[in-house]
């Protein structure tokens, strides 16, 4: 795997836009990579190797947490090389954060920074800006996504894979360990505050 990722610094931009768009990845993530559908994650802004990482865990069939979705990724993962791989995560890191999704609720939002940003010591749960950054903007390892800009609908479904068991792609199981931890307000809260950090364009 680290071979793998350490190809994710060779990819080619120009070449990454031109398989967006010829393997209809922009059918599910939008034009550029930023999704226009709750369903789908965006992709625009993500560090190189965390998009190099996941496409690498569709191909060796490490992702089930959602049949449908994870049946689309693996078959569309399978037909790409490392390199291809690489240039497509080149060109998503190179285009700007999502925007703010339009359904972010300040309330939510504002909770959610003091969890993001604190943690609760009391239950074990580390401060989400420890891993993905103070403003979500990155993530310090492969494994951990920038946040910033996600619709809330897609971060409560992937947070509650991962509440459930389901999503097992992470490291260590790190994140179904804190998401276990987490009620669903809190969660909530969370994606709202993860939404409103989004470019605003």
């Amino acid at each position: 795997l680290e071979q793998a990722l350490a190809r994710a610094s060779t990819g080619n931009p120009a070449e990454g836009r031109r398989l967006h768009h010829y393997l209809y990845c922009s059918a599910c993530h939008g034009d550029n990579g930023t999704s226009p559908s709750r369903n789908w994650p965006s992709l625009t802004g993500q560090k190189p190797d965390y998009v190099m990482k996941t496409l690498l865990d569709y191909k060796q069939d490490m992702r089930r947490d959602h049949y449908r979705k994870a049946y689309v990724m693996t078959r569309m993962s399978r037909l790409l090389s490392e390199q291809q791989m690489a240039d497509l995560a080149a060109y998503y890191a190179a285009q700007p954060a999502p925007v703010v999704p339009p359904t972010t609720d300040p309330k939510l939002a504002k909770k959610g920074a003091q969890l993001a940003a604190q943690g609760d010591d009391k239950r074990g749960i580390a401060a989400c800006s420890a891993c993905h950054g103070e403003h979500g903007e990155s993530g310090v390892t492969p494994d951990t996504p920038a946040l910033a800009g996600q619709t809330p609908e897609y971060f409560i479904q992937a947070m509650r894979m991962y509440k459930q068991g389901m999503r097992t792609s992470d490291v260590g199981g790190v994140m179904r360990m804190y998401a276990k931890s987490l009620s669903d307000t809190e969660i909530q809260a969370l994606a709202h505050y993860y939404a409103s950090l989004g470019s605003r364009r």
